[in-house]
């Protein structure tokens, strides 16, 4: 594997797939699968974090799995304007 991956994001994309609930030696395991090694208390750590999160966008990736959609800037057309 070519790309470096934060071990912080590898552990909320396990934790989204296996829950938020899931305990550290679970996520532990898994991870240990793609070769990547954290500790149980990094883990735990990366947990508090992202439940401490005060928008809980980190908690809400973790759970959902996916990433939040950008927001959408909508232009105006060039035939119309605002101003009358």
């Amino acid at each position: 594997m070519s790309k470096r991956i934060r071990k912080c994001r590898a552990v909320l994309g396990v934790l989204g797939r296996l829950g938020f609930h899931a305990s550290p030696s679970d996520v532990v395991a898994e991870l240990a699968k793609y070769g990547i090694e954290v500790s149980a208390g990094m883990v735990q750590k990366v947990k508090i974090e992202a439940a401490k999160d005060t928008s809980g966008l980190r908690r809400r990736m973790a759970c959902a799995g996916v990433h939040p959609k950008p927001r959408v800037v909508r232009k105006i057309p060039a035939g119309r304007s605002r101003r009358k």
